[in-house]
């Protein structure tokens, strides 16, 4: 009997010790989603194009690791009546600091490209817009940071499903409110990665774009995640 306890322990260990390892994914699954874009003037079939960025201060997935990201891009928007649609290209370079894993320890290197793709419905009442929207893309991601997912996962230390690739999907409610012809104050809940949950407050004033998203910590003022874009109209060049 005490012969079979040991080998059901034995059998049963690696399966339960499997269980209690980190999990990581690629950096870009930790900054929050892309907002979706809307021209103040819906009557024109103009497309608008804009360079965008964005820096993310968000905290890591374990205690006392945390991520610096600066992602860029391109992107067009495309604002009629009842639809909308975003296309942008991106790449993003970071730091993110692991901690807790001593052989690991300390600042890796980011560096991604991807893209995305945004569209979204909705009905006009008086000045404000209410609608619901998807977006979906895909990025590959290299550097530090992935060779240590690569190389500790291939050593049992941490667990790492996604490779050099991953997709993003999220489902978001959207509203827009026109102030003028050349102003609009949004706000929408991404619900999906990248991020999980991104709550994003945009102001489209003329040329320019701003927008911030926050996700509240008790113990920090920064939150969990905070992220600042920008985005600036080049059609005009």
């Amino acid at each position: 009997m005490k012969k079979n306890l040991i080998y059901l322990v034995i059998l049963i260990s690696p399966i339960i010790f499997s269980g209690c390892l980190r999990t990581y994914f690629p950096v870009g699954m930790e900054s929050g989603s892309l907002p979706m874009i809307f021209d103040s003037n819906d009557s024109t079939k103009q497309k608008s194009k804009f360079y965008n960025a964005d820096l993310t201060i968000t905290q890591g997935e374990y205690a006392d690791e945390s991520l610096q990201m600066l992602r860029g891009g391109y992107t067009v928007v495309d604002t009629r009546e009842h639809i909308n649609f975003n296309t942008t290209v991106y790449g993003y370079t970071g730091i993110y600091h692991v901690a807790g894993l001593s052989k690991y320890n300390g600042p890796k290197s980011v560096v991604g490209l991807g893209g995305e793709f945004r569209f979204n419905f909705n009905f006009k009442i008086s000045s404000l817009k209410i609608g619901l929207g998807f977006a979906g893309g895909g990025a590959g991601e290299f550097g530090g940071y992935y060779y240590f997912r690569k190389k500790a996962a291939r050593e049992g230390i941490i667990h790492s499903d996604q490779g050099l690739f991953y997709f993003t999907f999220s489902v978001f409610p959207v509203l827009a409110y026109e102030f003028s012809d050349s102003s609009t104050l949004s706000a929408q809940i991404n619900v999906g990665t990248p991020g999980f949950l991104s709550p994003n407050i945009v102001f489209n004033s003329g040329d320019y774009i701003y927008w911030a998203s926050w996700i509240p910590d008790k113990n920090s003022a920064l939150g969990n995640r905070l992220i600042f874009g920008f985005m600036m109209n080049i059609n005009k060049f």
